[in-house]
């Protein structure tokens, strides 16, 4: 292997294991943020009722 594939190698990897990060993010942001926006309106609510 020339040593340009390895870099050329080592660069994609790089890239594929960022979008692994951004996806793997992406998840949990979606995941909790429904149950947080659900919690904040209730907390809205009940001080809406004082």
């Amino acid at each position: 292997m020339k040593p340009s594939a390895f870099i050329d190698l080592s660069i994609l990897l790089y890239i594929v294991a960022f979008i692994a990060v951004m996806v793997v993010a992406g998840y949990f942001t979606y995941h909790i943020s429904p149950k947080r926006k659900q919690r904040t309106e209730k907390k809205r609510n009940k001080d809406n009722f004082k």
